[in-house]
């Protein structure tokens, strides 16, 4: 119900605070990239892409984040930092869109939305299940090796590096949100 719904929806955090070292289950994420496809998706086109990331995986991802970074000019704090950040939980989930090749400005555009839509699903999913979780941007969605090692095309997107986890039991803050911006037309 609206209700229930409701408090999930109230209750996703973005936290960093996961036990590192504790497996999550490959069920688990399994059935939370099953309920991502739930998403709405125009023209059915089934554009997400999931590449799950545990144990020696994350610190190819690093590496090849770091690359990248090094590659663009980056610091060599931000460097070393990317080559040990996706260390901090037990399963990095990338989340990829897929369009056509040839696909119209309009079509990828879609995509990409209904990727987005997943990726929230997936993040509620994953509240719903105990875990706690971070959606991640910056380099790794840009970098092409991430997008070899996880086997995506290079015209697909990197939205999203999902960290997974179980808690500590911090919980963090919740954020003061404005109220939402409705306008009534009649």
């Amino acid at each position: 119900n609206l209700e229930e719904f409701t408090a999930l929806a109230h209750s996703r955090r973005t936290s960093m605070f996961v036990k590192a070292d504790v497996a999550v289950p490959h069920e688990t994420v399994r059935a939370l990239c099953e309920l991502a496809q739930f998403a709405p998706n125009h023209k059915r086109t089934w554009p997400w892409q999931f590449a799950v990331l545990t144990g020696q995986a994350r610190s190819r991802l690093g590496e090849a984040t770091a690359l990248f970074q090094e590659e663009q000019g980056a610091g060599p704090e931000q460097v070393a930092k990317s080559r040990t950040k996706y260390l901090r939980s037990p399963v990095v989930l990338v989340v990829a869109s897929s369009s056509e090749v040839d696909a119209a400005a309009h079509r990828q555009a879609e995509d990409r939305d209904a990727v987005a839509c997943a990726v929230q699903t997936l993040l509620l999913g994953a509240t719903a299940a105990g875990l706690a979780s971070y959606w991640g941007t910056g380099p790794v969605t840009e970098a092409p090796g991430v997008k070899h090692m996880c086997g995506f095309a290079r015209h697909d997107t990197i939205l999203a590096a999902i960290y997974l986890g179980w808690p500590l039991g911090r919980d963090p803050s919740r954020p003061e949100r404005p109220p939402a911006d409705v306008r009534w037309l009649a």
